[in-house]
C-alpha cells in the first residue's frame, strides 16, 4: 500500500520536473516568406477584370486567433515611370470590387482562428478602366504593372504579432535598416534588416516579418489587323509566285494560263491611260 502511495507521488511530481517546451517562435524568414503563396495574378487589358488568386498559410504548429489581412494597391509602374497609387493618385480605377474603402483600393480578410499548417484559398476581383484618362495603363509596346502590398496581423497567447510587405517602405528606409549579419539579434532583427527601426517608420509597436509583395499586368492588346494583313500579303504573293511559274512554264496549266494572259491584258488596258506618253525621238 505503502508503495502504490509512493507511486503515485512521483508520477504527480513528475510534470514539475519536465521542461516546458519554449513557446513557438513566430518570425523566422522561412515561415514568413511561405504566408503568403501567390497563386495567380491578372494579366489585363483596359476594360477587363480579373481576380488575384493566392494562400494564406499557416506555417506554424499552433492556432493563431484573431487574424486580419489587408491587401492594398499601392504603386503603378512601367518601363519609363512609377508614380504611387495613394491620396494623390488622380485616377478613379483601378479598384477591387469587394472593397469598401475610399478609393476601393483596399481589401481585408478576417478570422476569429486560422488553424495550425492549413493553407486558405483567398481572391479579390482587380477592375480596369478602358480609358487612359480613368487609369493610366501604359501601352502597346510598354507593359504596365500595378503592384499589391500585404499587411498581416494576428494573436497568439495574448501577443499581437505583425508581418507586412516591402512595399509600405521607401528604399531609402530599407537602406537605413539593413545591419551586418554578424550584428543581427533576434528578435529586433531577421536576416539582415532591423525590424525595430522599420516598425518606428510606420509608427508601430513592432513588425515580426517582412512579406512578399505582388501585382498585375494591364497593358494594351496588340492590335490584330498587322497579323491579318501579313496573312494577305503572303497569300497574295504566293499567288503571284504561282502564275509567274505558269508563264514560265507554257502548257503546264492551260486554263490558269489563258486566264493569266486575259487578266493581264486588262490590267495594261486599265493602267494605260494612267501612263505619261513618251515623246517620240526626234
Amino acid at each position: 500500500m505503502r508503495a502504490l502511495a509512493l507511486a503515485l507521488c512521483l508520477l504527480l511530481l513528475v510534470p514539475f520536473f519536465i521542461p516546458r517546451s519554449a513557446a513557438e517562435d513566430f518570425g523566422p524568414i522561412a515561415k514568413v516568406n511561405r504566408l503568403i503563396n501567390i497563386r495567380e495574378t491578372p494579366q489585363l487589358a483596359p476594360g477587363e477584370s480579373g481576380r488575384l488568386t493566392f494562400y494564406l498559410n499557416s506555417t506554424y504548429t499552433e492556432d493563431v486567433q484573431n487574424v486580419r489581412l489587408n491587401a492594398s494597391i499601392y504603386r503603378y509602374a512601367t518601363i519609363e515611370e512609377s508614380s504611387p497609387v495613394d491620396g494623390t493618385w488622380a485616377y478613379p480605377y483601378p479598384q477591387i470590387a469587394e472593397s469598401s474603402s475610399p478609393g476601393r483600393r483596399e481589401w481585408t480578410w478576417t478570422a476569429s482562428t486560422l488553424a495550425a499548417g492549413r493553407p486558405n484559398l483567398l481572391n479579390f476581383t482587380v477592375l480596369t478602366a478602358a480609358d487612359s484618362r480613368d487609369m493610366p495603363h501604359g501601352s502597346v509596346f510598354s507593359q504596365s504593372s500595378y503592384f499589391v502590398r500585404f499587411w498581416l496581423e494576428f494573436t497568439n497567447n495574448g501577443t499581437r504579432y505583425r508581418m507586412v510587405s516591402a512595399g509600405f517602405f521607401t528604399q531609402a528606409q530599407f537602406t537605413a535598416a539593413v545591419v551586418p549579419v554578424a550584428d543581427c539579434a533576434l528578435p529586433n532583427c531577421r536576416g539582415n534588416l532591423n525590424l525595430t527601426k522599420l516598425a518606428g517608420f510606420l509608427g508601430v509597436s513592432r513588425i515580426d516579418g517582412i512579406l512578399a509583395d505582388s501585382a498585375f499586368g494591364v497593358k494594351e492588346p496588340i492590335p490584330r489587323w498587322p497579323f491579318y494583313l501579313l496573312i494577305a500579303m503572303v497569300a497574295v504573293f504566293l499567288l503571284l509566285a504561282f502564275l509567274f511559274w505558269v508563264e514560265e512554264n507554257p502548257g503546264t496549266f492551260p486554263r490558269v494560263e489563258t486566264w493569266w494572259a486575259r487578266t493581264r491584258g486588262r490590267i495594261r488596258r486599265t493602267v494605260a491611260p494612267f501612263r505619261p506618253h513618251r515623246r517620240p525621238k526626234a
